[in-house]
């Protein structure tokens, strides 16, 4: 749906707004790696190491401060499918703001370890809802050339979140009171605030109205969205247009249940959704983001803070040159070479890391790499993921496939959460560097399922998505495949063409067993 220039401003507002939903998952993200080498949260939380002489927080602990948000944000990607599909998308947001509010006040209010551990199980609820909802409307309200980016806008909600919580840490860690931590706890009320005032006046999305048959409304959102210069007649093209691949899919593909997405084209996009996902967190930036500041702390690397921030700041410069990149390049080429470059830094940083441990040499290139892998995977799996994830479901399901592949993200981020801390903390496995070995095969691993699973989408409508996974059309002639306006499938035995008016007519009679035997 082509959009004149003058009403892409209101869209790009909107899809900033919204973005808001992914500023708490960062500054979340950037604050609690932060807390574990703050000497008062460490008092509060950790004990006494009496062989290093200095406070500590036992693995349980900091594992459990991870696992008890992913499990939130697990269990709210699940739910966020069917609350998003029967109540909308603009009522989701604001769902997940008051859930996000929930949490912060219980880790700011209650001075205990399972007040504390409450209230982040609230708040990865909360994220866990904008993992569904801020994606999913970005795509649904963007026009066909921007949606990459207006997607994109989520992961770069969290880059700037990162560095947020990064800078704040860095400006209260020394206190010696609770406040070094509470005051960071603190500025997490304020995003999740705003999306809740600011959603009750966004549009719904268009596409959610047509798929609960409120056929005037979506022409009004269309006419929000879009502004007054859009023409008339092209928002009835633009409703026709949806409503007949919504019908169309509804008869091809069932209700729109959770088993659903695992049946016919679905099945497929469902697989490409959780795949993409799965991989992205695989890739090993739960290392860089959650244990950063640990890890580099417990490794004698000095400045471990200022390190920190350097990350979030070659994480924000990859995510703005994402950007044109998605435009030209596409999501396919990106992810490739994303993995590509993620393996490399990560195989580096690990060899140079146990072949030189403890050195100067060794820790300006530990820093050095993993700012480089930090860089990549902000233009790359970051992104990237999101994009393809959000916009790879159809209209009937898109909110189930993006629940599934949220979900899936989120257990592997708690898989990682759990195991990584033993991986790392030196009264455990204490394998240091030799972590990168393990992320440089899942990147390999990641490239290789992109190169023989992953389709190229730059450039389709969302309606012209649905038209090529019906028809069934291969990885490697997704972009160069001319859509023709209708869709060919085999049902009962016989092979139909179904046309976007809606109707459908019987093209040739062929038993499945003549077909076999042809």
């Amino acid at each position: 749906m082509a959009s004149p220039s003058g009403s892409k401003i209101k869209t790009i507002l909107i899809c900033c707004f919204v973005m808001c939903g992914s500023l708490l998952f960062g500054i979340d993200s950037g604050e609690l790696g932060g807390f574990q080498a703050m000497v008062s949260f460490l008092k509060d939380y950790g004990y006494f190491d009496e062989e290093t002489d200095a406070y500590n927080i036992r693995t349980r602990i900091q594992t459990s401060l991870n696992a008890v948000l992913l499990v939130g944000a697990t269990l709210a990607s699940v739910s966020a499918g069917p609350i998003g599909s029967r109540y909308g998308r603009r009522l989701g947001l604001i769902w997940m703001g008051l859930v996000a509010v929930v949490g912060v006040i219980f880790q700011i209010s209650v001075p205990h370890v399972w007040g504390l551990l409450l209230g982040r199980f609230f708040a990865g609820a909360g994220i866990g809802y904008a993992s569904n909802f801020v994606p999913i409307y970005q795509a649904e309200v963007a026009p066909t050339r921007m949606r990459g980016m207006m997607i994109a806008l989520y992961q770069t909600g969290i880059n700037i979140g990162q560095l947020i919580g990064s800078c704040i840490n860095q400006g209260t860690y020394k206190m010696s009171t609770r406040w070094a931590y509470r005051i960071p706890l603190i500025t997490q009320l304020v995003f999740p605030t705003i999306l809740i005032v600011f959603a009750s006046f966004f549009p719904e999305s268009p596409r959610w109205l047509l798929s609960v048959g409120k056929v005037e409304e979506s022409a009004k959102s269309i006419r929000r969205l879009r502004g007054k210069k859009y023409p008339e007649h092209q928002i009835h093209a633009d409703v026709d247009d949806i409503a007949k691949h919504i019908r169309l899919e509804k008869e091809l593909e069932g209700s729109g249940s959770f088993l659903d997405a695992f049946k016919g084209s679905d099945r497929r996009r469902t697989h490409i959704a959780c795949g993409v996902l799965l991989w992205q967190v695989l890739s090993g930036i739960s290392f860089i983001n959650e244990y950063g500041t640990y890890f580099y702390s417990v490794s004698g690397i000095s400045n471990a803070f200022v390190v920190s921030v350097i990350s979030q700041v070659c994480q924000l410069a990859g995510i703005i040159i994402m950007f044109p990149s998605v435009h030209f390049l596409g999501r396919r080429t990106i992810l490739l070479w994303g993995a590509a470059a993620e393996t490399i830094c990560m195989f580096t940083f690990a060899i140079v890391g146990t072949v030189a441990p403890n050195s100067v040499a060794a820790a300006r290139c530990l820093v050095a790499f993993s700012c480089l892998y930090a860089f990549f995977f902000t233009w790359s799996w970051g992104p990237v993921a999101w994009i393809v994830a959000s916009e790879i479901g159809s209209n009937v399901m898109r909110s189930r496939t993006q629940a599934l592949g949220s979900a899936v993200s989120w257990a592997g981020t708690l898989l990682i959460a759990v195991v990584l801390p033993y991986l790392i903390n030196p009264t455990a496995a204490n394998l240091g560097a030799k972590v990168g070995f393990i992320f440089g095969v899942t990147c390999l691993l990641g490239f290789v399922w992109a190169l023989f699973f992953l389709p190229e989408t730059k450039g389709r409508s969302l309606e012209e998505l649905d038209e090529l996974f019906l028809n069934g059309v291969s990885v490697k002639d997704f972009s160069t495949y001319q859509c023709r306006g209708h869709i060919e499938y085999e049902k009962h035995g016989v092979i139909t063409t179904a046309e976007l008016s809606g109707e459908t007519k019987e093209v040739v009679t062929i038993h499945t067993e003549d077909t076999k035997a042809s």
